[in-house]
């Protein structure tokens, strides 16, 4: 009786000893799982602390590289204004701060490569005569404003049979006739007005029944009334023409309407088409000012529609010879169109 009342007794201590037991693994088992699961979130800390000093370091070196950059840009700045401090300092400005405002225009005339195809250059080596590409499928119609007595760019097209609509309302004929010739004593105005010897741009164009034409060629040379005849034009009439080649002609002016004109209708342009080449024309030693910059009286700029092509950084040095009709002259300075290449970011 005594000995099961023991045996009792050892069974009745026992079982809280095995409870104890099975407690104390459960709190084991739970700080192994607390344990590592801290582990992991420091890992996880750390690797995050990691990721982030990488973007750090990466952003430091983008930073770095691209300070290098804007270094070797200022560098070449400085040569190729030949260290005219205004000149520099205008264009330095235009660079670093905010090349995109009326000011710096540069932006906006920067050739690019048209993949696939070649420049070459109509109305050969003669005043008057412009840079297109060797791409004229599907073209039939060209506009011609500003005409004299240089036609030579207009025969070269005539010659690839496009017909070629051409006005000058201060010239009383032609130099000689062509087929493809079809001339009118008018001249191109940027709004609609009554005089009779004036349209725009659209007018002739429903005139001629080339509303629903496409792939037309625009060169316009009207001695600064370009600024006035484009900056209305909409961007529907724009996309009719695979080309435009413009002598734009900048005053020597400090007014900021100039300037505002001046950028503004580049910039529409731009929306549509891009430079392909870039030449300072007429007497290249002179140079006017706008704004705080300054830049070739005359500049010769060929476009093409964007849509359908596509572009790389041009590698020409500037200026291209064989595409030019001018040497430069001895002594004279004129602007290093390279500078234009600087603005490519």
């Amino acid at each position: 009786m005594e000995e099961a009342t023991i045996i009792k007794k050892n069974k009745n201590t026992q079982q809280p000893l095995d409870y104890l037991i099975d407690k104390n693994k459960k709190i084991l088992y739970l700080q192994i799982i607390f344990l590592f699961l801290a582990i992991f979130v420091i890992l996880l800390k750390l690797y995050e602390i990691k990721i982030e000093r990488n973007i750090l370091f990466n952003e430091e070196l983008s930073k770095s590289r691209e300070n290098d950059k804007v270094s070797d840009k200022l560098k070449l700045l400085k040569l190729m204004t030949n260290n005219d401090k205004t000149e520099y300092t205008g264009l330095k400005n235009c660079l670093l701060n905010n090349p995109d405002n009326e000011f710096c225009i540069y932006h906006l005339i920067l050739p690019k490569e048209v993949c696939g195809k070649k420049r070459i250059l109509l109305g050969g080596k003669l005043s008057g005569s412009y840079v297109l590409l060797n791409d004229f499928q599907d073209i039939k119609i060209a506009y011609s404003f500003g005409i004299s007595t240089n036609i030579q760019f207009d025969k070269a097209l005539a010659d690839r049979g496009i017909n070629v609509f051409m006005y000058d309302h201060t010239i009383d004929s032609l130099p000689y006739e062509n087929p493809r010739f079809h001339w009118k004593k008018i001249g191109i105005c940027g709004k609609n007005t009554n005089h009779k010897m004036l349209k725009n741009l659209e007018e002739l164009i429903i005139e001629n029944n080339h509303i629903n034409e496409k792939n037309m060629i625009l060169k316009i040379d009207v001695e600064h009334w370009e600024w006035e005849s484009l900056i209305n034009l909409n961007e529907d009439t724009l996309e009719k023409f695979k080309y435009i080649a413009i002598e734009f002609h900048f005053k020597d002016s400090k007014d900021f309407k100039d300037n505002n004109l001046y950028y503004n209708v580049l910039k529409k342009i731009s929306n549509t088409h891009q430079v392909f080449y870039t030449r300072c024309n007429g007497d290249r030693s002179l140079k006017v000012n706008f704004g705080n910059n300054r830049i070739c009286n005359m500049i010769e700029v060929s476009y093409i529609l964007k849509k359908d092509n596509t572009f790389k950084k041009d590698e020409a040095i500037y200026p291209i010879y064989e595409l030019d009709y001018l040497e430069p002259k001895a002594g004279k300075l004129e602007m290093n169109l390279n500078i234009l290449k600087l603005f490519d970011k």
